[in-house]
């Protein structure tokens, strides 16, 4: 185990600068923002403590005077929020394209999408997407004016890696393909039910709304020509290229792993059937079990709060853990992964304390179950750099556990297999 992983971090070393030569896109944060220097004046608030988190009640006295530059429409109340998206960011594709329509439908109707048509199409960065009782100023963190936006409500919020899709509502933030669809519809209930939601407190947000002289209302002045609603650049695909280069280190070292996996999962059963794997030590495959429980548990705690993972310098387990493979069929896959490693630990207790043919048993049940679970480890895998475009170290310290399992496991498995079919 020790020696894989420092190959595959030594091979991605060597692989970086070749991935750092693909275009910059992020599927999950947002570009490198401008110099802080260069931002609005900065408002100090106490840190938030991840998503859905509520805003510190001082953040609304130290806001700028702008940022409630405009006032709410007389008409009734309504539900206001500022949305950060990037267009290469699958997660908010899902949000906008798969979510937003069907709860604006539920609150208002169809809603319109309108832009400040004095500007090039390659700078707007301001969307405002309104049905007249649900108010969405959608930003484009990937164009300039949006992503100091982003910088300054960041600040204001005292967060620092969380990234897009990101609502800034009701005194809240949400960030991510679950919390957003999930929470969103009750916030939204719930100020309908009052006297609606003002716009954020963020320090030049007025100069954002500015363009939209009825900022509570579908605007008439900025519409889309002809009625039709202005089209979100986040309905852009990102490419693979684009997704794996987001993170080159990160995702290159999955990449590395992945490849790893794939050749064991070749190469192992042919071995084992072949008689060609030696039967290694076999201390190592309860302390693996108990390190992938420990491990699945962290994340399996991680994915069922919606608290933020601790991540380190490398890759993005946030990202990860915020997209909606985090789950399967309703369970989060840290939960499947302790279920998954519990088996194993005990199969190998099993095959200890038992002799003759149901040792072999218990031997051929945990070698075929490990190869299940590098099977499945293959699949997470292959879902972080090609898909997600972000990489979990918590993920892939569970990938390199289960390939330790079923290169300890295959030979006393291929054996035990041969004995139970001499007998």
């Amino acid at each position: 185990m020790t020696l894989l992983t420092v190959l595959a971090l030594a091979l991605v070393a060597l692989a970086a600068p070749v991935f750092a030569q693909a275009p910059d896109a992020s599927p999950t944060a947002p570009p490198a923002a401008p110099e802080p220097a260069t931002l609005a004046p900065e408002t100090a608030a106490p840190p938030a403590t991840g998503p859905a988190t509520d805003v510190p009640e001082g953040a609304e006295a130290t806001a700028s005077p702008a940022a409630n530059a405009v006032s709410a429409p007389p008409d009734g109340p309504v539900a206001r929020g500022v949305f950060f998206f990037s267009p290469t960011c699958p997660h908010c594709e899902l949000v906008i394209t798969d979510h937003l329509p069907g709860i604006f439908e539920q609150y208002g109707g169809e809603p319109t999408i309108a832009i400040d048509e004095s500007l090039e199409p390659t700078d707007v960065s301001f969307y405002l997407m309104s049905n007249g009782t649900l108010q969405l100023l959608m930003v484009d963190a990937s164009v300039d004016p949006g992503a100091r936006l982003f910088v300054t409500d960041s600040e204001r919020l005292g967060i620092d890696n969380a990234g897009v899709p990101r609502l800034d509502i009701a005194g809240r933030y949400l960030v991510g393909s679950l919390d957003i669809p999930e929470q969103l519809p009750g916030i939204i209930r719930d100020a309908l039910a009052a006297e609606g939601i003002d716009w954020p407190p963020i320090p030049g947000l007025g100069d954002a709304l500015a363009p939209f002289p009825e900022a509570g209302h579908t605007p008439s002045s900025g519409a889309a020509p002809d009625g039709l609603p202005a089209e979100l650049p986040a309905s852009a695909k990102a490419s693979v290229l684009d997704r794996v280069s987001s993170d080159p280190l990160g995702n290159g070292i999955s990449i590395i792993v992945l490849v790893a996996l794939i050749v064991s999962l070749v190469a192992v059963p042919v071995l084992a059937y072949r008689g060609g794997l030696a039967e290694l030590p076999s201390w190592p495959i309860p302390l693996l079990a108990v390190v992938g429980i420990a491990v699945s548990s962290y994340l399996g705690s991680i994915e069922s709060s919606g608290t933020e993972a601790v991540c380190g310098p490398v890759g993005d387990c946030n990202a990860v853990q915020d997209s909606e493979y985090a789950q399967l069929l309703g369970v989060p896959i840290g939960v499947l992964g302790v279920l998954g490693y519990s088996v194993l630990l005990a199969g190998w207790v099993i095959s200890r304390l038992v002799h003759g043919r149901m040792a072999d048993w218990a031997l051929v049940f945990v070698a075929l179950g490990a190869f299940g679970g590098t099977l499945f480890s293959t699949y997470l895998t292959f879902l972080e750099p090609i898909v997600i475009g972000a990489t979990c170290m918590w993920c892939i310290t569970s990938a390199l556990t289960m390939l330790g399992l079923l290169w300890l496991t295959a030979g006393r498995g291929g054996a035990a297999l041969r004995r139970l079919r001499a007998d």
